[in-house]
């Protein structure tokens, strides 16, 4: 019985050392030198484990041969470096030996992954063989390229797919570039592939690149560049051209710098054309895009005809395609909104509807068939004045001043205007000559003189036109004209004055100053004040005590405004100046008492110059006893300090009438005693 159990028990042991599985193999890696590495997983039973054996064949479906075993459990990996994978590639699968001499069943046989790259066009185009087809359920789904960079001397990831092919975009100029490729395992292990490359040269150009827009910044009044990045990778950088010939203008370094303000550009005073294309590292140029130019915007403003003309020059060769313009407008600073819609073939536009004292800023858009690129004008802006009229123009006077006129005008300031029209007559209805034109000073009082007059005998009537901003005729001002004062003798010692009225002042006529001089002119005095409410003035002066002198008067006028409440001032108007001589007189005794009441011999006279006056006394014998050219002497009726002896005697006086004749009285005088 003894010997029944042991037998069994030996049967039972044996049965479970036959038990023993194949380890399952997950990857399979390309080392750099050719040989293969492989890595599995240990057995769930090994207690009949014995050794690994790996079998290895060049093609799937061939003879597999041991090359090699492995006899600790706990290695899992081995490598074969009896072969060159980077050029073929190579099956293998992995046994375990029992104990008892028996081989388990292989798990799966893996293929090492043999990378194929060739050259298309410029391009790298990589693939390779799965290392299983249908994929381990533990292989990762993502293969991931590798691409070693020669600079640094290390490898870098480059992508991911889920493919077994995959196109790379060569951005070298002429270099060798080799590739692996790689799968994870849930295991752990990595799947590698041979290295593979080949000599890349890069003559193709980036793809060509226009411009987005070609517009003004309004903010440096600079013109600004803006277009699409390259889809080429290898892009380095952009050149852009200007003008016609197209001379190049910068070099933008960056594919995906894609704007570009241009610090040389004027666009307030010219419209510019620009030209773009893309280079790569190679030095491999685009063609370069279609012309494209700024617009500029010029304008013009007419008040007299209520309106601002736009015109600008046609922005080409947008894409997408040019759909139209758009007026936009901005009053008094405030957000801009389009006043107008406009075709492409509209290059003009006219803003109605000014308002005064309103600042009008412009700029024209340009805008796409999709509405999603806009290109913007300079902006030109303008502050709009209308044409006003004054409020008020307003002669002051109308006075004469050293034999000329002097017209004094109050202007309303408030209003810019051209300039005005001086306007004479010599009758109060006209008709009225232009003399003269004066242009716009800005001062609010201003004074005209006219040379060409004769006052003392002729009034002169004056009016001003305003001319305002559109060059048309506005308000006209009040009337107004001189004095004229003319003077007359009559007897009794009587100067008689008469002048016309003063007239249109806005406080009216107060009062008439008279001023006389009876000194040749040279110093006036206050005569008289008359008051103002008639038409025609006439005022007799008594000169009676002015006969010491040589009679000649000379007056003028003053009219003073009364007081107003239409302007801040009250005025005066001077007349001419005008002359009156009175007619000299002389009474001359024909006897005198040198000792007694009347002890001089001296003419009674009046009005009588000074100049060329002469009184000479001649005895009876005809000599010359006494002489004296001062009309204030007389003869005392002494010779040398002695009185005479009484009797006749002769004078002789002689003296000069206003008009230039000398007259002579020759007579006799008595002395007595």
């Amino acid at each position: 019985m003894k010997t029944k159990l042991l037998i069994l028990f030996f049967i039972l042991l044996t049965i479970k050392l036959d038990a023993l599985t194949a380890p399952e193999l997950h990857c399979i890696a390309v080392n750099n030198n050719g040989s293969v590495t492989l890595t599995w997983t240990t057995p769930v039973d090994i207690t009949s484990f014995d050794s690994y054996h790996i079998f290895k064949s060049n093609t799937l479906n061939g003879t597999y041969l041991d090359i090699g075993s492995v006899s600790n459990v706990n290695q899992t990996t081995y490598t074969d470096n009896t072969i060159n994978a980077n050029t073929q590639s190579y099956f293998y699968y992995v046994n375990c030996l029992s104990t008892s001499g028996t081989y388990t069943t292989p798990f799966d046989t893996l293929q090492s992954i043999l990378l194929n790259v060739t050259n298309v066009m410029g391009n790298a185009n990589l693939v390779w063989n799965p290392i299983h087809n249908p994929a381990l359920s533990t292989t990762e789904l993502y293969y991931k390229i590798n691409r070693e960079n020669k600079t640094l001397l290390i490898w870098q990831f480059l992508d991911s797919t889920l493919l077994t092919q995959y196109n790379n975009t060569v951005n070298v100029c002429h270099d060798t570039l080799n590739y692996y490729v790689e799968i994870g395992d849930a295991s752990g292990c990595i799947s590698v592939s041979s290295i593979a490359g080949d000599l890349f040269v890069d003559q193709n150009p980036p793809i060509p690149v226009s411009f987005d827009t070609v517009s003004v910044d309004n903010v440096n009044v600079k013109v600004i560049l803006g277009w699409q990045p390259s889809p080429s990778v290898d892009t380095k950088g952009y050149y852009i051209c200007r003008g016609s010939p197209c001379t190049t203008l910068a070099t933008i370094m960056g594919r995906f710098t894609t704007f570009y303000t241009d610090l040389t550009s004027t666009p307030n005073t010219s419209s510019f054309t620009y030209r773009i294309a893309a280079f790569d590292s190679c030095g491999n140029i685009s063609i370069y895009s279609e012309n494209q130019n700024s617009m500029l915007l010029q304008s013009s403003e007419d008040i007299c005809n209520d309106k601002i003309e736009l015109n600008w020059n046609s922005y080409i060769n947008m894409n997408p395609q040019l759909l139209g313009y758009r007026v936009m407008l901005s009053i008094n600073g405030g957000s801009y909104n389009s006043v107008a819609s406009l075709s492409t073939n509209v290059l003009s536009y006219t803003y109605t509807g000014l308002i005064d004292n309103t600042d009008y800023c412009f700029y024209i858009q340009a805008y796409d068939n999709s509405n999603t690129k806009t290109s913007s004008s300079n902006i030109n802006c303008h502050h709009i004045i209308l044409a006003h009229n004054s409020t008020f123009l307003y002669i002051r006077h109308a006075s004469v001043i050293n034999n000329v006129v002097e017209i004094k005008v109050y202007t309303d300031t408030a209003v810019q205007i051209n300039g005005y029209n001086i306007l004479r007559s010599e009758t109060p209805t006209g008709p009225f000559i232009q003399i003269m034109n004066l242009p716009y000073n800005s001062l609010p009082n201003f004074t005209v003189i006219d040379n060409n007059v004769n006052v003392m005998n002729q009034i002169y009537y004056y009016k001003i036109e305003e001319i305002n901003s559109c060059g048309t005729i506005g308000i006209t001002s009040n009337t107004a004209h001189t004095i004229l004062l003319k003077t007359k003798t009559i007897d009794n010692f009587t100067n008689e004055l008469s002048w016309n009225q003063y007239g249109d002042w806005a406080g009216n006529v107060e009062s008439y100053d008279v001023y006389r001089s009876s000194n040749g002119g040279s110093s006036f005095n206050f005569v008289k004040n008359i008051n103002a409410g008639i038409t025609n003035y006439i005022f007799s002066d008594d000169v009676s005590n002015f006969t010491i002198g040589q009679g000649e008067f000379y007056y003028y006028v003053i009219a003073k405004e009364y007081p107003n409440f239409t302007y801040p001032f009250t005025e005066e108007s001077y007349s001419n100046v005008s002359s009156v001589e009175q007619t000299p007189y002389m009474y001359i005794p024909n006897a005198f008492c040198p000792q007694g009441i009347n002890k001089e011999f001296k003419p009674v006279a009046g009005f009588i110059s000074a100049q060329n006056y002469l009184m000479q006394i001649y005895n009876r014998f005809g000599q010359l006893i006494f002489e004296t050219d001062n009309p204030s002497i007389g003869w005392d009726g002494k010779q040398k300090n002695e009185y005479v002896q009484s009797g006749v005697y002769v004078y002789l006086i002689s003296y000069e009438m206003p008009n230039n004749q000398v007259v002579q009285r020759k007579g006799h005088v008595t002395v007595v005693y």
